[in-house]
């Protein structure tokens, strides 16, 4: 990992998805399943792409590049429940040549306030690989650009 860091801190500019929680996402005990945070998380991230005009399929067939997770950290706080509303933080940590450091952050509202309550956050640390030779690559510069 590169020690570098954005000379730009202002061009990181933090994005919010939210999803409600629905059946699919719950287990057994009507809490949000484990491993569906990783799921609604990715949802986060794909959106982030979109608002730019990107896509994982678009960056693959035009850019030669992809964004393999080379690791997570996950924690969590409280239980997401059926039907919430998550608000789904993302914040762009670090960013060097070839890896990024992303912070996500599932929150709600807490009930008859503004007040959000963490329920969970994954770190993750996320690589471009050129598609040709599966080596890292550098980033492109207009993805981190402020629309």
């Amino acid at each position: 990992m590169t020690n570098s860091t954005n000379p730009n801190p202002s061009a990181l500019a933090e994005f919010t998805y939210v999803h409600r929680v629905c059946y699919s996402d719950t287990d057994a005990a009507g809490f949000v399943y484990h491993g569906r945070y990783l799921e609604i998380f990715e949802r986060s991230r794909a959106e982030w792409l979109a608002q730019r005009g990107q896509s994982p399929t678009k960056l693959m067939n035009e850019f030669n590049i992809v964004m393999p997770v080379r690791e997570l950290t996950m924690n969590f706080y409280k239980p997401g429940r059926l039907d919430d509303l998550l608000h789904i933080d993302q914040v762009i940590e670090h960013r060097g040549r070839t890896q990024v450091s992303v912070k996500q952050t599932a929150q709600r509202k807490l009930p008859d306030s503004d007040e959000m309550q963490v329920i969970a956050s994954a770190t993750l640390h996320i690589v471009c690989v050129d598609t040709n030779t599966l080596k890292p690559k550098a980033w492109p510069e207009w993805l981190f650009q402020d629309q």
